[in-house]
């Protein structure tokens, strides 16, 4: 059986920690971002730094993505998925597009993009992965989407929210559907702490000593996949990184910036 990640928004950051973690499952890696030349550069990037003595890892490949203005007919990645020439045993639904201004403020150009990377791509993609995964009865479709809580979060972030809960609640109805006695998953990833990405180092919003290593979502992930013996009872459940590592028991204080065990 072919081993193959699909983890979209692989660049940088919480995706570009879960295209490693696949790659010493030796699983074969797809990581998208909107500029060809750079998702190309990091898929080389993660092929050449083999740490020293490592096991035989899986091989990335780069590809351009951006939902806000792709199709199948002008873009590589989508052609092949429609086409079945690529066939993901995992998609990751990783991407996402942040934007601070309220409702009040926010332009229509601002939330079509964020429809447009936040809502509609998950969902083509998943349209595109989905019938090799059920077929197979292994591997599983995750997304990075919040818990469906109504909280402050929601309130001053409402635009953007709104535009990840749509992951969320596409979730859910999507795990109902996967196949009954299959090893295949359909859940939610999301953080309950500040993360040391873009949104911190570009933005100003926040310290880095407060954050944690965007690796704690991998390794999040990792314990989902990989690590479990019984993982079908955590289909359609949304999995917070902080409650959901320490019953695992593993330490998150090794993910904290400000330690000086920082990964």
């Amino acid at each position: 059986m072919s081993k193959l990640a699909l983890i979209t928004g692989a660049t940088r950051g919480v995706g570009k920690e879960l295209a490693k973690m696949f790659q010493r499952y030796n699983y074969d890696v797809i990581i998208t971002g909107r500029d060809a030349n750079n998702a190309e550069a990091i898929a080389e990037e993660l092929n050449v730094n083999i740490p020293e003595g490592s096991s035989p890892k899986g091989r990335a490949t780069g590809y351009e993505l951006d939902f806000t203005t792709a199709n199948e007919e002008n873009n590589k990645l989508l052609a092949e998925l429609k086409n079945k020439t690529i066939k993901p045993t995992y998609l990751i639904n990783n991407a996402g597009v942040l934007m601070l201004d309220n409702m009040k403020n926010i332009t229509p150009k601002q939330l079509h993009v964020m429809f447009s990377v936040n809502t509609f791509g998950p969902m083509l993609l998943t349209k595109y992965c989905m019938e090799h995964i059920w077929e197979q009865k292994y591997g599983g479709i995750l997304f990075n989407s919040p818990p469906y809580v109504i909280d402050d979060k929601t309130k001053y972030l409402m635009p953007y929210m709104q535009t990840k809960l749509a992951q969320t609640t596409f979730m859910h109805s999507l795990a109902n559907t996967t196949p009954k006695e299959s090893n295949v998953i359909v859940s939610s990833f999301w953080t309950s702490y500040p993360l040391h990405t873009d949104a911190i180092l570009k933005r100003g919003v926040g310290k880095m000593e407060d954050c944690m290593h965007p690796r704690i979502l991998s390794r999040t992930v990792e314990e989902l996949l990989f690590n479990i013996k019984n993982r079908e009872q955590y289909n359609g459940k949304e999995i917070i990184d902080g409650n959901f590592l320490e019953a695992r028991g593993v330490d998150t204080t090794q993910f904290q910036m400000s330690s000086s065990r920082t990964p």
